[in-house]
């Protein structure tokens, strides 16, 4: 072989090398580049998880500080969109007997109000005709009357006074009569109206309306505390 021939298959080996190498190299490289990717990716996900974990730490704690409904339905929810893991159980089971004893308490506080406005209640039953065997539509009207007291509507007719007393009286009939809930779930706004919780009754006040086929006097927004007071006042004779 002369020098020539030599020469080029010197270059020409040469060349395959280098190219192999590159080639080894760039996937070597590729391979490195994919796996710091992927890395890169659990990393980010151990910190989400450990961020989520200390959130729901955070709403757990605040829970059992301060065991308030609103709280604890935030620790619920917190932990609730937790992996899977111990801490997760952990965390779980803390916000079980929170609850727990939150409903506890609740329950001694109701049992103990009752207890000391047996009397008024009793005669407040009376006094709206729930003492016997009361129907659903003597509860219906019973509270439809009772919106009177808080929405703005054109027409009324019938006001029964929104008293702790009456709304007690009103959900001891429902309690013993759980059937007259089926159509309307009276026990669960009566239960809100007890909580102070007057944020849907336009759409209850139309709902009981709209079910004793009323005709008149849709209701369209809630009277302010002024209106209001002077509409007890003037019904009723009370502030």
């Amino acid at each position: 072989m002369d020098f020539q021939k030599k020469k080029f298959v010197i270059i020409f080996l040469t060349a395959i090398v280098l190219v192999s190498g590159g080639m080894i190299g760039y996937q070597f490289y590729q391979k490195e580049k994919k796996e710091a990717v992927i890395e890169s990716q659990l990393k980010a996900e151990r910190e989400a998880i450990q961020e989520e974990s200390g959130f729901a730490e955070t709403k757990v704690i605040s829970a059992e500080m301060n065991p308030t409904e609103e709280n604890i339905e935030a620790a619920e929810e917190a932990v609730y969109l937790l992996p899977d893991s111990e801490e997760k159980l952990n965390l779980k089971e803390r916000v079980a007997l929170v609850k727990e004893e939150f409903i506890n308490n609740r329950m001694a506080k109701e049992e103990a109000r009752l207890a000391e406005l047996r009397n008024d209640i009793d005669q407040a039953k009376i006094a709206l005709g729930l003492d016997k065997s009361p129907s659903e539509n003597d509860i219906s009207e019973i509270l439809h009357n009772m919106t009177h007291q808080k929405v703005r509507s054109e027409e009324k007719w019938g006001f029964v006074q929104m008293t702790e007393v009456n709304l007690l009286a009103v959900k001891e009939a429902l309690k013993k009569n759980p059937e007259f809930n089926q159509n309307i779930d009276y026990l669960g706004i009566v239960t809100e109206w007890l909580n102070n919780d007057f944020s849907n009754i336009v759409a209850e006040h139309n709902t009981i309306w709209k079910m004793n086929k009323g005709t008149v006097g849709k209701a369209y927004g809630i009277l302010s505390p002024s209106e209001e007071q002077a509409l007890v006042k003037e019904q009723f004779g009370a502030h």
